[in-house]
C-alpha cells in the first residue's frame, strides 16, 4: 500500500518545480504517472500523445489523496527549457499567484496549474453560455452608480458567494460574466465590438471588473447549486478528454459518466447538435448527474432523460468533455482566482 503524502512535506517540490516523470498508462484525459526519483505515482493532464514508459518534464502542482497532480510543460522532451521559456514560465505563474490572492502553496498551486493546465473550448463565448437562476429567485439587478465597486467585491468574497455576476457596459459596448465558488472567479467570459476573440479567465476578469469600475454598467447577480458551478468551471479551469473511439454522443456519454461515477470525477459535458446548431452543456459533480442546460433556450433540467431525448433527436451529435481535477477543490489548493487581487491589477 502506499503510504499517505503530505501536501506540502514533499522534500524539494514546489508549485511549478519541473520534474522529470515516466508515462505508466493511458486515463481519459492524459496519463497515470510516476516520479522515479521519489517513486511517487502522479497523474498528468496532456493533449500530447505520450509512449507508455516513455520519460517527459512536467510541473508539479500539488498532491492530494496519494497523488501527485501534474502540469504538462515540455511534454516529449527530457531536455531542460531555456533560460528565456523558464523566466516566461515563472512570470506567468508569479502574474496568476498575485491573482490567486497571495503568497501561499494553495495559491502557488492553483496559479500554476491556472497558467499552464491544458484546456480548450469549441464553443461561442457568449454570456448566455452561463445559466441564469436556477432556483426561481429573481436576480438582484443595478447599475453601478448605485454600488461601491470595492464594497460589491467584498460582499462576495466576504459572503462566499457561488453563483454568477453578468455585467453589460453601453460605454464600452461590453458584455461580461464571471463565475463565483465560495466567493472566487472560477471561469469568466468578455465580449465586445473591440475585441472579438475570447480571452482566459484571467484577462476576462480583469476587463470585467474595469467595467464595472464605470457607474453606469449594468449588473445582475444571482446564485447557482455548488454542484453546477464546479462542474461548469471545469470549461474554464479543467482539462479536455481527448477522443480517439467512434461512438455515437450517447454510447460516449454513457461511458464517460460510468467513469466519472467510478472515480468521483467532477466534469461538463459539452454538446454540440448540428441539426439546430445548438449546444447543451451536462454538468457531473463528483460522480453524480447534476443537470443539464440548453443554451440556446437558456433551459436548465435535472431529468438525465431530457438530454437523451435531445440525443435521441440527433444522431450525428458531437460531445466534448472537460474535468476538473478533484485536487482543485481539496485542502492543498485555493480554487479560483481572488475578485481583490484581480481588482488591483485591473
Amino acid at each position: 500500500m502506499v503510504p499517505p503524502l503530505n501536501p506540502w512535506k514533499l522534500t524539494g517540490y514546489k508549485a511549478g518545480q519541473n520534474v522529470a516523470i515516466k508515462i505508466m498508462a493511458a486515463e481519459p484525459g492524459g496519463y497515470a504517472v510516476l516520479i522515479p526519483k521519489d517513486n511517487l505515482p502522479g497523474f498528468l493532464p496532456t493533449e500530447a500523445k505520450l509512449k507508455i514508459g516513455e520519460e517527459v518534464l512536467a510541473q508539479f502542482v500539488c498532491v492530494h489523496n496519494n497523488r501527485v497532480l501534474l502540469s504538462a510543460r515540455f511534454s516529449g522532451s527530457t531536455d531542460k527549457p531555456t533560460a528565456a521559456a523558464q523566466q516566461q514560465t515563472t512570470q506567468k505563474i508569479n502574474w496568476a499567484e498575485q491573482l490567486s490572492g497571495g503568497g501561499s502553496e494553495q495559491d502557488a498551486a492553483f496559479a500554476v496549474w491556472s497558467q499552464t493546465a491544458p484546456r480548450k473550448i469549441h464553443l461561442r463565448r457568449a454570456t448566455d453560455l452561463i445559466l441564469p437562476p436556477v432556483d426561481g429567485k429573481p436576480p438582484n439587478s443595478f447599475t453601478m452608480s448605485e454600488y461601491d465597486l470595492e464594497w460589491l467585491i467584498t460582499d462576495l468574497e466576504g459572503g462566499m458567494r457561488t453563483g454568477c455576476v453578468k455585467a453589460s457596459s453601453e460605454e464600452k459596448l461590453s458584455r461580461s460574466a464571471v463565475l463565483l465558488y465560495k466567493g472566487r472567479a472560477v471561469g469568466c467570459i468578455y465580449g465586445s465590438k473591440s475585441m472579438p476573440d475570447s480571452l482566459p479567465t484571467e484577462q476576462s476578469l480583469q476587463l470585467m471588473l474595469e467595467d464595472l469600475a464605470l457607474p453606469a454598467t449594468k449588473v445582475t447577480i444571482y446564485d447557482l447549486p455548488e454542484e453546477v458551478t464546479l462542474a461548469m468551471s471545469a470549461l474554464f479551469l479543467g482539462y479536455p478528454v481527448q477522443r480517439s473511439d467512434d461512438l455515437d454522443a450517447r454510447s460516449y456519454m454513457d461511458y464517460l459518466c460510468g467513469w466519472f461515477a467510478e472515480k468521483g470525477q467532477t466534469a461538463c459535458l459539452a454538446l454540440t447538435l448540428p441539426s439546430s446548431a445548438a449546444n447543451c452543456l451536462v454538468f457531473i459533480a463528483r460522480g453524480q448527474y447534476a443537470g443539464a442546460f440548453y443554451v440556446e433556450d437558456q433551459k436548465f433540467s435535472q431529468d438525465r432523460n431530457y438530454v437523451y431525448e435531445l440525443l435521441a433527436n440527433e444522431p450525428g451529435a458531437g460531445l466534448e468533455a472537460s474535468i476538473l481535477p478533484p485536487e482543485m477543490t481539496s485542502p492543498a489548493v485555493r480554487f479560483g482566482f481572488s475578485l481583490s487581487m484581480a481588482r488591483k491589477r485591473a
